[in-house]
C-alpha cells in the first residue's frame, strides 16, 4: 500500500512531481540565462508537462491586447490547420480560457462534459467521454499575456495542488514568455520598417499606375500571409470601387469587379475612409458576396484599408483568409501603414496619367487644328508651329523655326508687345500675314502669353478671314449700289405720287385715293429704311453729325406722331404723351432723331396687343433730357437687351420675328453719335421701356 500526504497525494507521486519542478526550473533558468528561442525550448517544457501531471495534452497560447491569438502551441498537434484555427479563435472567444486571461486566475476543470462552457477540441466531433483539466494565466504586471492548458482523460484527475504547481510554472516562465514576446515584437518592428523603406522606394520610383500597383501588390506578399490581396481605386464618374490588380486565389477572376460604394467591406472603408478588420464574415452584415460569386472561393475573414490622399479616398487595398492564425490589429495597422505609403505615389501617377492625357489631346488639338497656330520665345523668335502653319505659309520647318515673328506680317502691322504682356493675358486684332509666295491673307489673330514649365512662351493662333472680309466688301457694294442706285428711282417714284395726288378729280373713288396713299406711305418708309442704312455707314465709319441744331422735343415727337399715327389707328392703340412743358430743348439733328422716334413707336404698336396704350416719357436728367417709350407688350427678356442693339440682329421668337434687325441699330448708333445713351428694360406696366438721353442745347453750342 502507497503513501499518500495530507491532501491525498501519493508520496512517490509528490516525489516525481517536486523533481519535475526542478528540472523544469533548471530547464526556465537556462533559457533565461542564455536566451535560447523560446521554440526550440517549449517542447521540452510540454515534454516535462505532460510526465508531471500524466496529461495527454498541452498547450499554450499568447495573445495581444486585444485578446487575440497571436501564437500557440500545442503538445501533440500541428496548430496550423483550420480546424485548430478555429477552436483556438472560438475557445479564446468564448471557453473557460476566455474566464482565465479576462479574470487573470487559474482554473480546473474536473468534468469536461458538465462544463457549460467547455468547447470541445474536434469541432467536427465533439467528445463524448469526460476530460480533466487545468488552465493557468501568463501573468505580466498584472497584465495576461496567455495562458498554459493541461488536459487528460477521466473525471477528477487534477486538485488544488497540481494548480498550485502550474501556477508555479507559470510564474516562472512568464517572465521568460515576456521576454520572447518583447524579442519577437522587435524583431517583428524591424523587419516592418525595412520593408516599409523598401515599399516606399519602391513604389514612388514609377509614375506608372500598374507599375505602382504591381509593386504595392509584391510588398502586400511581404507583410501579410494571406490568400489573396488586391487593390482597387475609385471611379469618380460612377463612384464605384474598380478592382485593378490582386494576387493570389481568384486574382484574375476579381480583376475589373465594379463594387458600388454602399456596398461591401470595402464599399464600407471607401465610404467612410476607415480601415476595418473582420475575423468572421458569416457574423459580419456589411458582407457582399459578388466577390466570392465571382472567384468561386469562399471569404472566411478580411483585412481593409482606404488609400487616401489629402482627405480623398482614391481606393482601397485589401486581403482575405490569413494562411497563418488570423489576422491581427497589427496586420491591420501594417495595411493602413502601406496604403499609407502608396497614397502618395497613386495620386502622383494618377495626376501624370491626366497630364499625359491633357498634353496628348493638346497636342492632338494643336496638331490637327483647321487654324494655323505658331509658338514663339517671349521676344518673337519662332520655336514651333504645327502642321497647319507650314501648310498655310508654305514654308517647310527649317526655313520658319527661328525667325521672328513680324516676317510673318506686313511691314506696317502693328504687333502686340509680348514682352510686355501679363503672364496668361490675351490680345485679339486683325492683321495680314504674308506668304512664302508673296500673297497677303487677312487673319484675325489671337495672341496668349502662357507659361509652360520654366518657360515663358507665346501662342499665336491665325484664323483665315479672307472670305469675311470678301463677303464684307460685297456687303458695302451692296450697301452702295441701295444708297445711289436706288435712291434717285425711289425719289422720282415718290415725286410722281404727290403730282398725281395733285392731278387727281376731286370726285376720284375713295378705293383709288387709299391706294394712292398706300403707296406714297410705302415708298416713304423704303425711303426712310434706305437713308438709315445710309446713315449706320456713315456713323459706322466714325463720320460726326454735322447738322446739329437747337430742337424742340414737342415738334419732334408731334413729327414722329404723324408718321404712325395711321399704325397705331389700324391697331385702335392709342398714344400717351407724357412731356412737360417747360421741358429743356435739346441739341440734335432733326431728321435723324425724328427717326428714332419713329422707330422706337413703330417698335412699340408692333409688338402691342390691340386695344392698349403706348407712353412717351421725357423729362430733364442733368445735362441731358430722358425719353422713354413705354408699350405693353411682352417685353425682352435680359439675356437680349444688349443683343436687340446690333445690326441684322434680332430676337429668334415667335412674337419677335418681323423686320431685318436695322432699326434699333440706327437708334444706337444715332443716339451715341449724339453723345447720348440707350438701353432697354421693364416697363413698370409690363412690356418693354426704351430709354435713350441727348444733350440738352445751351447757349454756347449755338454761338
Amino acid at each position: 500500500m502507497e503513501l499518500t500526504n495530507s491532501n491525498g497525494v501519493n508520496s512517490k507521486e509528490s516525489s516525481d512531481q517536486l523533481n519535475a519542478i526542478a528540472l523544469m526550473s533548471n530547464i526556465l533558468a537556462m533559457i533565461k540565462a542564455d536566451g535560447s528561442n523560446v521554440d526550440t525550448v517549449i517542447p521540452d517544457l510540454f515534454e516535462i508537462a505532460l510526465d508531471l501531471f500524466k496529461a495527454e495534452n498541452a498547450s499554450i497560447i499568447l495573445t495581444n491586447k486585444n485578446h487575440q491569438v497571436t501564437k500557440v502551441w500545442l503538445a501533440n498537434e500541428t496548430y496550423n490547420t483550420p480546424e485548430n484555427r478555429d477552436y483556438f479563435n472560438l475557445a479564446i472567444e468564448k471557453g473557460p480560457i476566455s474566464r482565465v486571461i479576462h479574470n487573470k486566475q487559474a482554473q480546473i476543470i474536473h468534468d469536461t462534459l458538465v462544463e457549460e462552457n467547455w468547447i470541445p477540441f474536434s469541432l467536427k466531433n465533439p467528445e463524448e467521454e469526460s476530460w480533466s483539466a487545468i488552465s493557468a494565466p501568463f501573468l505580466v504586471r498584472n497584465k495576461a499575456i496567455g495562458a498554459v492548458t493541461v488536459s487528460k482523460p477521466g473525471k477528477n484527475q487534477f486538485n488544488n495542488t497540481d494548480l498550485d504547481i502550474l501556477n508555479m510554472f507559470v510564474n516562472q516562465a512568464s517572465n521568460i514568455i515576456e521576454k520572447a514576446h518583447i524579442v519577437l515584437d522587435f524583431e517583428l518592428q524591424l523587419q516592418i520598417s525595412h520593408l516599409l523603406n523598401e515599399a516606399s522606394r519602391s513604389i514612388n520610383s514609377s509614375l506608372d499606375l500598374n507599375e505602382v500597383m504591381k509593386s504595392m501588390l509584391m510588398q502586400m506578399n511581404e507583410f501579410l500571409r494571406a490568400e489573396a490581396i488586391s487593390i482597387a481605386l475609385v471611379d469618380k464618374q460612377s463612384n464605384e470601387l474598380v478592382y485593378q490588380v490582386a494576387a493570389g486565389i481568384g486574382s484574375k477572376d476579381i480583376v475589373g469587379l465594379r463594387l458600388p460604394s454602399n456596398q461591401g467591406i470595402s464599399g464600407w472603408v471607401m465610404e467612410h475612409g476607415k480601415p476595418a478588420l473582420v475575423q468572421d464574415v458569416d457574423q459580419e452584415p456589411r458582407i457582399v458576396t459578388l466577390g466570392d460569386e465571382r472567384t468561386g472561393h469562399r471569404t472566411r475573414a478580411m483585412i481593409c484599408a482606404p488609400i487616401t490622399y489629402k482627405s480623398q479616398v482614391l481606393g482601397t487595398i485589401q486581403a482575405i483568409n490569413p494562411t497563418d492564425e488570423v489576422f491581427t490589429q497589427s496586420e491591420l495597422d501594417l495595411l493602413v501603414n502601406l496604403a499609407n505609403i502608396a497614397s502618395s505615389a497613386i495620386a502622383n501617377a494618377q495626376q501624370f496619367a491626366r497630364t499625359q492625357e491633357a498634353e496628348s489631346r493638346y497636342t492632338s488639338l494643336y496638331q490637327d487644328s483647321i487654324d494655323p497656330i505658331i509658338i514663339t520665345e517671349v521676344g518673337g523668335q519662332i520655336a514651333d508651329a504645327n502642321r497647319r502653319a507650314f501648310a498655310f505659309l508654305g514654308y517647310p520647318p527649317n526655313e520658319l523655326i527661328e525667325k521672328h515673328i513680324r516676317f510673318l506680317h506686313r511691314p506696317e502691322a502693328i504687333l502686340p508687345n509680348t514682352a510686355q504682356m501679363e503672364p496668361n493675358s490675351i490680345r485679339v486684332f486683325n492683321s495680314q500675314m504674308v506668304r512664302k509666295n508673296g500673297r497677303s491673307v487677312h487673319v484675325e489673330v489671337y495672341v496668349k502669353r502662357t507659361s509652360y514649365g520654366d518657360s515663358e512662351y507665346v501662342q499665336w493662333i491665325y484664323h483665315d478671314i479672307s472670305k469675311q472680309i470678301e463677303l464684307e466688301e460685297m456687303r458695302k457694294d451692296l450697301q452702295a449700289m441701295l444708297f445711289h442706285d436706288l435712291q434717285s428711282p425711289l425719289g422720282n417714284v415718290i415725286s410722281s405720287l404727290e403730282l398725281l395726288t395733285y392731278e387727281l378729280p376731286e370726285n376720284s373713288s375713295p378705293a383709288l385715293l387709299e391706294m394712292l396713299d398706300i403707296a406714297r406711305r410705302s415708298s416713304s418708309r423704303l425711303q426712310t429704311l434706305i437713308r438709315s442704312l445710309l446713315d449706320i455707314n456713315q456713323l459706322e465709319a466714325g463720320h460726326p453729325i454735322s447738322e446739329q441744331n437747337r430742337t424742340h422735343v414737342q415738334d419732334l415727337v408731334d413729327d414722329a406722331w404723324e408718321t404712325v399715327k395711321p399704325g397705331y389707328e389700324k391697331r385702335n392703340i392709342s398714344l400717351v404723351q407724357e412731356i412737360p412743358e417747360d421741358l429743356p430743348d435739346i441739341f440734335a439733328e432733326d431728321d435723324m432723331l425724328r427717326r428714332v422716334l419713329v422707330n422706337l413707336l413703330d417698335n412699340a404698336v408692333k409688338y402691342s396687343p390691340k386695344s392698349k396704350q403706348v407712353i412717351l416719357q421725357a423729362e430733364a436728367a442733368d445735362d441731358n433730357v430722358l425719353i422713354r417709350v413705354c408699350d405693353q407688350g411682352e417685353g425682352i427678356p435680359e439675356e437680349y437687351r444688349t443683343l436687340v442693339f446690333e445690326k441684322f440682329r434680332r430676337i429668334d421668337t415667335d412674337t419677335y420675328s418681323k423686320g431685318l434687325g436695322l432699326g434699333l441699330a440706327f437708334c444706337r448708333l444715332s443716339v451715341e453719335a449724339h453723345g447720348g445713351k440707350i438701353w432697354v428694360d421693364d416697363s413698370p406696366g409690363g412690356g418693354a421701356r426704351f430709354n435713350f438721353t441727348i444733350p440738352r442745347w445751351k447757349e454756347d453750342k449755338d454761338a
